[in-house]
């Protein structure tokens, strides 16, 4: 009887997970069964992630940020150049929001007080300490500029440009100790023979090459007791923003080939019918990436705008490592007389591929 008993009492506490089951299936909110009360409660609503609420930002440099800055009577003018990469310079974008953007961007790097470290010839030169910074309206790129209060040391001179990189990660500035950077007469003449070289290969009108060249800077060589050089020649054009679309320009790098020679390691021959005005200068030198070569920053100017590009020595190649041409009215630097930037008397003394041999 007592084992009867047990028997059925326990095949009905088997029968429990199966009425369970069939109670959760018929969708029962309460339910009376066996002296129990039951209620089935549902889950709460899955959250969604944070991230999915947030609108979408952009990122903010992770790693060193080269500067470019302008010396005036009043001060400086500081404007962001790009990342320092491996290889190059990768552009900074601020997205569709460039307030948005730059008011974060000041808050990371360019707050009231923050120290950047003066170059001038690959050498450390003084400090710039920020004083304000905004979003101009009228630039190229909307990142922020900064003005700022110059600290120079005896390697600037009376230079009015300068490259500069945050106080914590600037690089020693050892690429040129003590070199005279001063163009010197083989360097005008090899320039000119080479040049025409490479406009013959070309079928392009040959200038007068007194008049053609604008600008000519020595630069140090890694490896190289002798300094390399390069050369901007312009045909119906200025070093400087505006002008119509005919004419050229032809960029050359020159590096030493001993004993006496020089050799063209990088070329950029720009058709003005073709491609658009683009004129370039060396805005100065440094090894930004602490790979022991000087790397070059130029300024391009266009018919309508200027932008940054740069060439540097890629393995045993030299090429462009940046470029961020600007499509739409504005400028990358700032104007000669405007936010306390003094006037220049004269441009710096002063699309590429790796030179191309000379065809017949």
């Amino acid at each position: 009887m007592i084992d009867s008993f047990l028997t059925r009492r326990t095949g009905a506490l088997l029968r429990l997970p199966i009425a369970f089951m069939v109670i959760g299936l018929a969708g029962c909110d309460n339910v009376e069964w066996g002296g129990f009360d039951l209620s089935v409660v549902p889950p709460p609503p899955t959250a969604s992630p944070v991230n999915d609420e947030l609108p979408d930002v952009e990122r903010l440099p992770d790693r060193p940020i080269l500067y470019h800055v302008s010396r005036g009577a009043d001060g400086a003018v500081i404007v962001p150049v790009g990342e320092v990469a491996d290889q190059g310079i990768e552009a900074i974008d601020a997205g569709p929001d460039p307030d948005s953007f730059g008011a974060r961007f000041i808050s990371a790097f360019m707050r009231q007080d923050a120290e950047l470290t003066l170059f001038r010839h690959g050498r450390r030169a003084g400090t710039v300490i920020v004083d304000s910074a905004f979003v101009p309206t009228d630039a190229c790129r909307q990142l922020p500029w900064a003005t700022g209060t110059l600290e120079l040391a005896g390697a600037a001179g009376d230079a009015t440009e300068f490259l500069a990189m945050a106080r914590t990660q600037a690089p020693p500035g050892t690429v040129m100790p003590g070199r005279n950077l001063q163009p010197e007469r083989r360097m005008e003449v090899v320039g000119n023979i080479m040049a025409e070289h490479v406009l013959r290969a070309r079928r392009a009108q040959l200038p007068n090459w007194a008049v053609a060249r604008r600008q000519l800077q020595p630069f140090p060589v890694a490896g190289s007791q002798d300094l390399g050089f390069t050369a901007t020649f312009l045909v119906g054009d200025q070093l400087q923003v505006g002008g119509d679309d005919n004419g050229y320009s032809l960029f050359i790098l020159y590096t030493p080939q001993p004993p006496t020679g020089y050799d063209t390691a990088y070329v950029n021959f720009t058709s003005y019918p073709v491609d658009g005005k683009a004129a370039p200068r060396v805005i100065d030198f440094l090894d930004w990436n602490r790979d022991g070569q000087a790397d070059l920053l130029l300024e391009v100017f266009g018919s309508r705008s200027s932008w940054f590009e740069a060439v540097g020595r890629v393995g045993d190649d030299w090429r462009r490592t940046f470029r961020d041409r600007c499509t739409v009215p504005g400028r990358v630097l700032p104007v000669p007389g405007e936010v306390g930037v003094a006037a220049p008397g004269q441009p710096p003394a002063t699309e590429g591929t790796p030179a191309e041999p000379p065809q017949p």
